[in-house]
Order: C-alpha cells, then sequence, then structure tokens
C-alpha cells in the first residue's frame, strides 16, 4: 500500500481523481442571488456566515427569508457527497436579513471534466 503523505493524496485515493478547492469570500444581500451554480463535479462544500445578519441559503431555487436553511450569525454549514448525495452538487441560493453580509464559501470539487478524469 502507497503512504499518503497528504490531505490531497488521501481525496485522490478515496475518490479516484484529484480534487480542487475553491474559497469564494464574498457577500449576501437582500435579494437572493446564486451561490453556487449546478456542478457535477462538486463533491463538498462548505458556507459560514461572517457577518452579523441571518443568511438563508436554499437548493434549486431564490432563497427568502422564510424558505431555507437559516445560518444565523457566526454559523456553517456544509454538505459533502457521501452524506448529502447529490444534493451537493445542484444549484444553490442565498439571502441576507442585512446587506452587505460577508460570508466565506469553500467548494470542492473533482479536477478534470464531468467524470473527473485528470
Amino acid at each position: 500500500m502507497a503512504r499518503i503523505g497528504t490531505l490531497r493524496e488521501l481525496l485522490a485515493a478515496e475518490l479516484g481523481v484529484a480534487t480542487d478547492s475553491l474559497a469564494t469570500p464574498a457577500q449576501a444581500g437582500v435579494a437572493s442571488a446564486r451561490l453556487m451554480r449546478q456542478d457535477g463535479n462538486r463533491v463538498a462544500w462548505l458556507l459560514q456566515n461572517l457577518s452579523a445578519a441571518n443568511l438563508v441559503i436554499r437548493p434549486d431555487r431564490e432563497a427568502t427569508l422564510t424558505a431555507g436553511i437559516i445560518l444565523a450569525p457566526n454559523e456553517w454549514r456544509s454538505m459533502v457527497y457521501h452524506e448529502d448525495f447529490d444534493l451537493v452538487g445542484h444549484e444553490w441560493h442565498v439571502i441576507a436579513s442585512a446587506a452587505a453580509a460577508d460570508y466565506y464559501l469553500l467548494e470542492v470539487r473533482l479536477r478534470g471534466g464531468e467524470r473527473g478524469a485528470p
């Protein structure tokens, strides 16, 4: 068995293909906006609310302050394919209870094409 020295090597061994991650610090507003595009290569994501406002996220349709998953200030949510299945790759939307609400988003994707080819 090959010795695994890094987390990236562990992920590549588990998934059978290399991964890339993309960190996006951004802001949500009082109108619903796309947080993440639909992406069949996304295997995990983490979202942290860095603001004093509530964030609401929702898959596949516009988020509203009364419909979706609420992230209170300093709260975070994550999804990973082996627990949340293909919901990880759906399109996600975000809205905030106040303007200019900071958040941090980290997405982990299979490297390569639709099938994760290197």
